[in-house]
């Protein structure tokens, strides 16, 4: 699974027989390593069961990489926008991203600076992150929306060719609205609408 995956893609993985499949984002890759990184909220009975698992401890199965990587053109400036645990779906790409010389920002928010996650190694794998807390706790204050707008209107590292935004729906629907109308391509993630592992 590390050897073959890109960014974008997710596993899906049960915990025991007759268990739930829970589809989870590839948060990271280590190819030599051989491992995935993967990021779980406990919400319910099967993500406390994972969260309640020791390391070095089994899983009963795990399938992956499974969907279709993201695929961006090269030389840009792409800008990720993630909301809370969206946040963990943007490192790997970004890492790549970086890696092959594109110019790129990740803004990322959430209610208070405890509830930002892999911020450390977010600003590893990209050239520029931008913190956005709702009570002005760390970095930006207000929503990832308008530290967006900001950078579209020439602040900071720039307005981006790309935007990939991933988080609630309502927060990737109000970047679309931003970005659309300023001609900026634009992807968002769809698996909240979907059952991933499907072939949807």
């Amino acid at each position: 699974i590390a050897s073959a995956a890109r960014p974008g893609q997710f596993v899906i993985v049960r915990i025991r027989d007759g268990g739930e499949r829970i589809p989870l984002t590839i948060a990271d890759y280590d190819a030599k390593a051989g491992t995935v990184t993967i990021v779980v909220q406990e919400v319910g009975a099967t993500t406390r069961r994972l969260g309640a698992h020791e390391a070095g401890q089994d899983l009963l199965d795990i399938v992956g990489p499974l969907g279709n990587p993201i695929e961006l053109p090269a030389g840009g400036h792409v800008c990720g926008v993630g909301g809370g645990f969206g946040s963990a779906a943007l490192l790997s790409l970004m890492r790549a991203l970086t890696a092959r010389g594109d110019n790129t920002t990740v803004v990322m928010g959430a209610r208070n600076k405890d509830l930002l996650i892999l911020a450390d190694e977010l600003k590893a794998a990209c050239r520029n992150l931008e913190l956005c807390t709702d009570d002005g706790s760390v970095g930006f204050k207000g929503f990832v929306t308008e530290r967006l707008k900001q950078l579209i209107a020439g602040d900071g590292p720039g307005k981006p060719d790309h935007v990939v935004a991933i988080g609630p729906m309502i927060m990737m629907k109000a970047v679309a609205d931003i970005t659309v109308p300023a001609g900026i391509h634009t992807l968002v993630s769809m698996d909240p609408l979907m059952i991933d592992g499907t072939g949807m």
